[in-house]
């Protein structure tokens, strides 16, 4: 799995707090994978944690953020998301790519 550099990994960051306040406006209870937020639930076998979870009403969004390092070689955790989300009613998922 590749690794991010710190610019790269700052950039992650910066984008899931932003699509995580974005949410938050929107009037959706969010969790994200951040210092300061409430760390969303694994999914799938493997303990899979997506960047952002947000819930309103029956509606779920899980957003998974990469960089251009990391958006080929994750592919088995999209799979694990995209698979969960197919499986749940109103649930969508998401790849984000913070540049």
């Amino acid at each position: 799995m590749a690794k991010r550099n710190p610019i790269q990994q700052t950039k992650h960051d910066q984008q899931v707090k932003k699509i995580a306040e974005k949410y938050k406006r929107e009037g959706f209870n969010v969790k994200a994978d951040l210092s300061g937020y409430e760390q969303p639930q694994a999914i799938g076998i493997y303990g899979k944690i997506p960047d952002v979870e947000a819930k309103k009403g029956s509606k779920r969004e899980i957003v998974e953020v990469e960089t251009p390092e990391t958006l080929t070689s994750h592919k088995e955790q999209h799979t694990t998301f995209k698979k969960h989300a197919a499986q749940k009613k109103h649930t969508k998922f998401t790849i984000k790519v913070a540049k």
